[in-house]
């Protein structure tokens, strides 16, 4: 059975995350049980777009301090990266860096920060179900160790996004939104990403929930407290725990449940020994969650029909604050958006539902909208 580590941890405060770090680690045999003298070790943060800390789409500055100190307290050398959404340029990403607050952390830290983009290796993947192989950013390929190190977050598509769909970043730039095109439904997604954390082979999972997001992540939803740091060696254990915490059925999370049908994760809560803290006590009343795609229960022959009419559809929701930078027209993997003078217009008949638009929209004027007939069908928007 998979353990989960649980330590309380209420704020940023450099040395309350670096003592709840330890706490997190200690029942797992402490960083030494991960990292050995000499080892190139990557923290692969979690950089979805370029917004500060206090919004809670990234991975907070502090965790990746405490983190790089106990890479080096184990021996290891700790170097840091992912590839943002949106354009894949070395001036793109570097302003990512620096807005999350990053840049700053590993320069004081005189930690090295990584240009995903700059090169990339294809791996062969023999465990796979869906992709026998990846091309992948070379950091996460010649490391000797790879952490994945995911922020707390609800998600549009998958649910909700953890330690597994974290490791998405390790794909550079733009080739990611390829992946919406080739795999656009949800289940085979999440059977991917479980591809994906087999080619990674990520050793440690360590998860910033000490603000998290509810409502429509992983960048438009809103920032929440939760109060602490989970760990584990297992990703899939870690995301089945956090998503309970979150209000979701582990099973309503496509990673979660295509990792359980393939017998390589747990099912449930049940099957997994959490120790330190109890999850329950970090279980935040009312949080905000994404509408459900009500078409995954139903048969096959019936649910891509009804997909069109249930599915949340991207819209622009705040015209005002829109500043037609096109972001959201060329993160469409299908280009179903044209940015006119009025903002971006959504060919609906063509959209296949990955809101890349609504995630990577700087501005987070782009929401979703869920169709009548869904919200007969999902009266529980959020856990009470």
């Amino acid at each position: 059975m998979s353990q989960v580590s649980i330590a309380r941890c209420l704020s940023y405060e450099p040395h309350q995350v670096a003592v709840a770090l330890e706490e997190v680690l200690a029942p797992l045999g402490g960083m030494s049980a991960f990292v050995s003298q000499g080892q190139r070790v990557l923290l692969k943060i979690n950089l979805l777009s370029k917004a500060e800390p206090d919004k809670a789409v990234t991975t907070h500055p502090e965790l990746v301090r405490a983190l790089i100190r106990s890479v080096r307290a184990a021996g290891g050398t700790p170097v840091i990266g992912d590839s943002p959404g949106g354009p894949s340029t070395a001036g793109y990403v570097a302003g990512v860096y620096r807005a999350s607050g990053i840049a700053r952390v590993c320069e004081q830290e005189g930690a090295e920060l990584l240009d995903f983009t700059a090169e990339c290796v294809r791996v062969a993947n023999p465990e796979g179900s869906l992709y026998g192989s990846f091309t992948l950013a070379r950091p996460a390929v010649d490391c000797d160790v790879l952490i994945t190190v995911p922020k707390f977050k609800t998600h549009g598509f998958m649910m909700f996004t953890g330690a597994v769909k974290n490791l998405f970043g390790c794909i550079p730039g733009l080739e990611k939104a390829t992946f919406h095109l080739r795999v656009p439904d949800r289940d085979d997604f999440g059977s991917m990403l479980v591809d994906l954390m087999l080619a990674c082979k990520p050793a440690l999972a360590v998860m910033d929930a000490v603000v998290g997001m509810e409502g429509e992540g992983p960048a438009g939803g809103d920032p929440r407290d939760i109060g602490a740091l989970l760990a584990s060696a297992d990703s899939v254990a870690l995301d089945v725990v956090a998503s309970a915490m979150a209000g979701l059925d582990p099973m309503e999370v496509y990673t979660n449940r295509a990792a359980a049908r393939r017998g390589i994760g747990p099912s449930s809560v049940a099957e997994v020994e959490v120790v330190g803290e109890r999850w329950e006590d970090f279980a935040p009343q009312a949080f905000a969650l994404p509408a459900r795609d009500i078409s995954s229960k139903m048969p096959s022959w019936f649910a891509p029909r009804l997909r069109s009419w249930v599915t949340p559809r991207p819209y622009l929701e705040q015209a005002a604050g829109c500043t037609r930078c096109r972001k959201c027209e060329q993160s469409c993997p299908v280009h179903a958006i044209a940015v006119g003078t009025g903002g971006p217009a959504f060919d609906y008949a063509t959209c296949i539902r990955c809101y890349c638009c609504q995630e990577l929209c700087p501005e987070q004027v782009i929401g979703l909208r869920v169709p009548p007939l869904a919200r007969v069908f999902t009266r529980r928007p959020t856990r009470s």
